[in-house]
């Protein structure tokens, strides 16, 4: 059993993977920012960490 691709699907397909948008940061920038995210959730989580200890 063979399966024929329309010519019209194999041309879009072309056509959209041939875009190609630009980041508007570098590549290096974006562990950075998540690393600083988590870092600044650890900080909140750690800052509660004795809420529980009521006497």
């Amino acid at each position: 059993m063979t399966m024929f691709v329309p010519t019209a699907l194999v041309a879009a397909a072309t056509e959209a993977a041939e875009e190609h948008h630009e980041l508007p940061l570098d590549n290096w920038v974006y562990p950075v920012i998540a690393g600083v995210l988590f870092f600044a959730l650890f900080l909140l989580t750690y800052a509660f960490r004795n809420v529980s200890h009521n006497h």
